[in-house]
């Protein structure tokens, strides 16, 4: 049944939700608007998010940032609601808390620029960034979440100048985690056209002649 109740604004206990769409994944900033009885989660998704790419019994991965802890979990779509445009996931069977584990990441601290696409392929924005660590498969960036696309694929760009390098570096990357923090931190993983790839050779360079100290990083 469709609802006429006033929600709250969007913007409030927010969701960022990984929905396995046809032929990408797309990632939405939602909201988490309350409980059904049967513990299903009502969350509010974007205006202009077209339902015609989101179906009934679409599975869904969730995160929440929930009194400074991230949680996340499994669902599917169960419902849909028009006034305002919402969705109704199922009642989740298990809810993790993120637990850290090691990578083989080095710490950085270096300006970047990330261009999220949609899921045709088209350049969303164009973002400032903070990589705060980096490795020959991925790095981890921080960003303000309110510039980020309210609905974007999985895919992105990622432009940064390495140490020691009198040029910029372009990467193509896929989103690998959310952790939907006041800043909001993205995990990507690198893609590369070939073991020759120009940029994999720059970022291989840079890291091999590191003395950097490894950290722990969340994934």
């Amino acid at each position: 049944m469709h609802s006429t109740s006033r929600y709250p604004i969007m913007g409030s206990n927010v969701l960022w939700l990984t929905v396995a769409t046809s032929p990408n994944n797309i990632l939405i900033k939602s909201s988490i608007l309350g409980l059904g009885p049967d513990h299903s989660l009502l969350c509010a998704i974007p205006d202009d998010q077209p339902l015609e790419t989101l179906s009934q019994g679409l599975r869904c991965k969730g995160r929440s940032n929930i009194d400074g802890e991230i949680f996340e979990f499994e669902t599917v779509i169960q419902e849909f609601l028009s006034f305002p445009s919402a969705i109704r996931l199922t009642a989740p069977q298990t809810i993790l808390r993120q637990i850290p584990r090691s990578f083989p990441r080095l710490t950085v601290d270096l300006p970047g620029v990330v261009r999220p696409l949609s899921r045709t392929g088209q350049i969303l924005a164009v973002l400032p960034v903070q990589l705060s660590n980096l490795s020959p498969t991925g790095c981890q960036i921080t960003i303000d979440p309110s510039t980020w696309p309210r609905v974007s694929a999985l895919h992105l760009y990622l432009s940064c100048r390495l140490p020691g390098f009198n040029h910029q570096s372009k990467i193509q990357g896929s989103i690998e985690w959310v952790h939907p923090t006041n800043e909001l931190v993205i995990g990507i993983q690198f893609i590369f056209q070939t073991d020759k790839d120009i940029v994999q050779q720059d970022v291989l360079q840079w890291y091999s002649s590191q003395k950097a100290t490894i950290v722990n990083t969340t994934a």
